[in-house]
């Protein structure tokens, strides 16, 4: 990790995505709680997250095709300069009135659609920046970076929600993406895929998200490995719906409570990032995912049976481990497996997927949460681990044979 992070132009990339981590992660747990706590129900979060998860879907093909097609580096510096815009005027706003909900509403939809552009395009930058036998290193140190700006944007956003409300989190997130985007500008970088990009062009968008579906078919277990892989990702998206649902109502909490559990995810998921690499060599990948998956699973359980503040707490921590484990492990083997000039498209494909299966239980969650409470879907989420377990058993053998083994130079 010592010689990765040596490396000038990966520094600009991990602060400059240190700051945009923050505000992202400001942005969603100020928005998130800010929208139980003024309705008192988690009906309008659900919604909205179910929305924002229609328009994820709808657009992902395309979002793939255009990480193909274009420099990497300006895709994510627009996206860093379109945050500035939207928060800068939304924090401005304030002055001059109450936030309505629609309001809060657009800002969670345009969040979440910078956070669908970001991680897959930086998934392709680094594969096309850096030498692969960096990428496991890049990828947990990348994973340090994100839970620590998850950490100081868990704690600060509970400290300025309770004290000051919700305008000085919206102004310290625009400022925190523009300092993001000055931070990447001098990066450098050359776009090396432009080659198979000018012929893609002429390509409609449709064959090209076509091409991508032909290129999974063609390896063994790829299709059962990535949907079982996206599970843990799925379920922490779901939680971001049923957490604050169930500190409010099952535990009768308040914001800090909340908060407190989002720092010590991002504590327990930063460690992993530390870790896991050693974990990995001593106990392999695969075994080192399949037993992730089934601690995340006894974590949701034990949130429900033993349903206290500090519990919630530690559980979250595991759960934290748990995913980036996961997240890491997949990561560093579709950057082994994938082209880079299918890099975006492969990903947003599965990401598609993900995202269908997002929509499915927001949907059954949504209708269901004011009839069972987040009790229930905690467990609905163990069940689906454990499915997806099965999934990650049967398809990563298949996978490891067709790794290349890095050569250490």
């Amino acid at each position: 990790m010592r010689v990765v992070f040596g490396n000038p132009n990966f520094r600009k990339l991990f602060f400059s995505n240190l700051f945009n981590g923050f505000g992202q992660g400001m942005t969603m747990i100020g928005i998130a709680w800010y929208l139980v706590e003024t309705t008192g129900t988690g009906k309008l979060l659900g919604s909205t997250m179910l929305f924002s998860s229609i328009l994820a879907f709808l657009i992902g093909p395309y979002v793939g095709t255009v990480i193909d097609c274009f420099s990497r580096k300006k895709i994510m510096q627009t996206e860093q300069l379109g945050g500035f815009a939207v928060l800068a005027v939304m924090a401005a706003w304030g002055f001059w009135g109450d936030y309505q909900i629609w309001m809060l509403i657009l800002i969670y939809l345009v969040t979440n659609f910078m956070y669908q552009i970001r991680y897959p395009t930086q998934s392709a930058l680094v594969q096309e920046t850096f030498e692969k036998k960096h990428y496991n290193d890049i990828n947990s140190l990348l994973e340090i970076e994100n839970q620590t700006a998850a950490v100081l944007s868990g704690g600060l956003a509970g400290l300025l929600l309770g004290q000051f409300g919700l305008q000085p989190v919206l102004m310290l997130n625009a400022l925190t993406y523009l300092i993001a985007f000055l931070l990447m500008a001098p990066m450098d970088y050359v776009f090396t895929a432009e080659k198979q990009a000018k012929q893609q062009v002429r390509t409609s968008w449709w064959e090209q998200f076509s091409q991508s579906w032909r290129f999974i078919r063609e390896k063994r277990g790829f299709m059962v490995f990535g949907v079982s892989s996206l599970m843990p990702f799925i379920s922490i998206m779901m939680i971001n719906l049923l957490n604050p649902v169930f500190v409010n109502e099952a535990l009768g909490g308040d914001v800090s409570i909340f908060s407190l559990g989002e720092v010590t995810y991002s504590i327990g998921a930063a460690g992993a990032g530390l870790l896991v690499a050693g974990v990995i060599r001593k106990f392999g990948g695969f075994p080192s995912m399949v037993s992730n998956i089934l601690l995340m699973a006894v974590a949701y359980v034990l949130i429900v049976a033993l349903p206290n503040s500090w519990v919630f707490v530690i559980m979250s921590a595991f759960l934290g481990w748990c995913n980036a484990s996961t997240r890491l492990i997949r990561q560093g083997l579709y950057m082994e497996l994938l082209p880079n000039h299918f890099m975006g498209r492969v990903m947003s494909f599965l990401h598609s997927l993900g995202t269908l299966m997002r929509l499915t239980l927001l949907a059954l969650f949504t209708f269901m949460i004011d009839l069972t409470g987040a009790s229930a879907g905690y467990l609905v989420l163990a069940v689906l681990l454990l499915f997806a377990m099965l999934g990650i058993i049967v398809s990563m053998r298949l996978l490891m044979g067709q790794i290349e083994p890095v050569r250490e130079e």
